[in-house]
């Protein structure tokens, strides 16, 4: 409470180091600490974040393309020269997006 503000200011310079603290992004999954947010947005994406094939015609979705391929021929013959359509799902809420980039902007909310 009696701080003479000369001496305040050579605390937070010579003692506690505020100055000198940088802002750290850790992520929510494995606790790595990234040094900016777009570094912590492309390890979340590239790390933790699980692409899917979803069938074209229905709601199911698959983690290969061959796998969807499969799944189209049998189940819907009639549509099988359609190709599935990658999915990008978040790993922090499981919210799924259709572009990559809508992802990457997702993690706005949870950083």
């Amino acid at each position: 409470g009696n701080f003479l503000l000369a001496n305040f200011e050579a605390h937070l310079k010579d003692s506690c180091l505020h100055f000198s603290r940088r802002v750290g992004y850790r992520c929510p999954s494995c606790s790595v600490v990234f040094g900016g947010v777009n570094s912590i947005k492309s390890h979340i994406q590239s790390s933790h974040c699980e692409v899917f094939h979803k069938c074209p015609i229905c709601p199911m979705a698959f983690k290969s393309a061959p796998s969807a391929h499969a799944h189209v021929y049998t189940q819907h013959p009639g549509f099988s020269n359609q190709q599935s359509k990658m999915i990008y799902k978040c790993a922090m809420c499981d919210t799924v997006f259709t572009h990559k980039p809508l992802l990457s902007s997702h993690f706005d909310q949870h950083l």
